[in-house]
């Protein structure tokens, strides 16, 4: 309605006939009109998407300067596959414990996992998969594995056998810390 106004009317003419210089309603000065429509802009953005404002990392710490960052799962996964990946976590966790170790404050390890789905043949099965990526305090790389939480050798998740066979040739032995 106030825009109308505005095209309506001239500022001069609306000033006029409200009778105070500056005023176009009382109370309200003209150029605070835009604060007012950024302020509905942000808060219908937010209305609309509530789910980006509730997901959530979670940090667990391994060992000292090592620690992983479990990135929140997104909403458009399979409840099954969600379920698979929860259960992976667990075994992800042990599996680190295991065979990392305390680093310096010069290696310190932060390694981040994230729930997704991959389609495997032409039958189009969809299969859980967790993205881990690790890289070192103070470098310039950063090591990426992708692994299909579905074990071929059992017909079920995998293992920790499998895990910890993924985690030391695709991220840890290549991330191994060259400074003492």
């Amino acid at each position: 309605m106030v825009h109308s106004l505005y095209s309506t009317f001239s500022r001069a003419a609306l000033e006029r006939k409200v009778g105070k210089p500056g005023l176009i309603f009382p109370g309200v000065k003209a150029m605070q009109f835009p604060k007012i429509g950024a302020c509905l802009a942000v808060a219908s953005l937010l209305l609309i998407s509530p789910g980006l404002a509730q997901q959530k990392e979670r940090e667990v710490e391994i060992h000292k300067n090592v620690k992983l960052i479990e990135m929140s799962i997104p909403n458009d996964l399979p409840q099954d596959i969600v379920e698979q990946y929860r259960a992976f976590l667990p075994i992800l966790t042990e599996s680190l414990k295991e065979n990392t170790k305390d680093e310096s404050e010069k290696c310190a390890l932060t390694l981040r996992v994230t729930a997704g789905v991959r389609e495997i043949g032409s039958a189009k099965t969809k299969r859980p998969m967790a993205s881990i990526s690790a890289f070192r305090r103070n470098s310039k790389r950063e090591y990426l594995g992708s692994f299909i939480l579905y074990s071929y050798v059992n017909s079920g998740p995998v293992n920790k056998e499998e895990t910890t066979q993924f985690l030391l040739k695709q991220i840890l032995e290549p991330a191994a810390c060259t400074e003492q």
